[in-house]
């Protein structure tokens, strides 16, 4: 278990976590199965039946986006990426990518792989439904035939050329190659996505006031899920394109306030605190770091022992200082 993922199992080498989120999604898609879509569909059945459909309906969608997820990570790592491990959650599958495609022929065939998987589970399902049919739908038939729809939708959904859906990434692909520039690509592929996102808001807006109810809810939320996703690369990608080719010196500060380890509390606080506004000031005697020293080390001092304790009875040592 880390923070809200669970690790399941490891598939070729690539580790399956589950977030939370999706169980959350798993059970209310089971009962959205199970008591709407298939009784209203599929007629006749039993009231277990339709449980069962609406559970193995559900695992055959989690195991179809895993197997959507795969593919992208194989044809990454086929090309030298380092995938990281693959998260199923509320709103999907993501495969965590610790490095950027190295061009955009595997940009391309990275971002396509998922959708043609599906594509391929949807004619499967299609087809398998269609066998089992005989006289009649079957209930395995008719969940089959549900996959079927479900993987054809989700390949038509991630095309939609809008990053960071497969589409976007194709396009980011086409794009890196007109221009050879990734930075552009990147920049133009993300606003894509971000104007996708908010019309998917809009549209789910607009459902709502129209009385569509729970269901218009989701394409809000997906809206805004697109959205941050696609300004987030955005930011990502210009901080990077900030960074590159500058080295530590480049940001730091070459000469800083630095105090003494004999000084006392309350004079850190008249002379240093109150004049500077640094987070906290480096602790050196005779050109030796010693630790550093900030506001969260002074206010654990009760102010009338500030005039007696020296900032050397509080300083953190070097590297203990991880965050603010």
């Amino acid at each position: 278990m880390n923070g809200r993922n669970l690790t399941l199992i490891e598939v070729f080498g690539f580790k399956i976590k589950v977030n939370i989120t999706w169980v959350f999604i798993a059970l209310l898609l089971s009962w959205a199965l199970a008591q709407g879509y298939f009784p209203a569909v599929y007629e006749g059945f039993t009231k277990i039946t339709y449980w069962w459909m609406g559970v193995v309906g559900v695992i055959g969608l989690f195991l179809s986006i895993l197997l959507h997820e795969l593919a992208h990570s194989i044809v990454a790592r086929a090309f030298g990426m380092e995938i990281k491990g693959i998260t199923l959650w509320l709103l999907g599958g993501v495969a965590e990518m610790a490095d950027e495609p190295p061009h955009p022929k595997a940009e391309f065939l990275m971002a396509i792989a998922g959708p043609i998987v599906s594509i391929v589970l949807g004619l499967l399902f299609l087809t398998a439904s269609t066998l089992t049919a005989g006289n009649g739908l079957t209930p395995l038939g008719a969940v089959l035939r549900y996959l079927g729809m479900v993987n054809l939708i989700l390949a038509a959904f991630n095309m939609i050329p809008a990053f960071p859906l497969d589409g976007g990434r194709v396009a980011r692909a086409a794009l890196w190659a007109w221009k050879g520039d990734y930075y552009w690509a990147t920049a133009v592929a993300s606003r894509m996505g971000s104007i996708f996102g908010l019309t998917l808001m809009a549209f789910g807006v607009i459902a709502a006031l129209a009385g569509a109810g729970l269901g218009a809810l989701w394409w809000v939320i997906l809206g805004m899920f697109v959205r941050f996703a696609a300004d987030a690369s955005r930011f990502q990608m210009q901080t990077r394109q900030a960074l590159t080719g500058k080295s530590v010196r480049d940001f730091m500060t070459s000469d800083p306030i630095t105090v003494s380890p004999d000084v006392i509390v309350s004079a850190l606080i008249d002379d240093w605190i109150y004049r500077h506004s640094f987070e906290f000031f480096p602790v050196v005697e005779e050109g030796r770091l010693l630790g550093s020293v900030s506001l969260r080390e002074v206010r654990q001092i009760p102010p009338e022992r500030r005039a007696t304790v020296r900032v050397g009875e509080i300083m953190l040592p070097p590297n203990a200082r991880k965050h603010y």
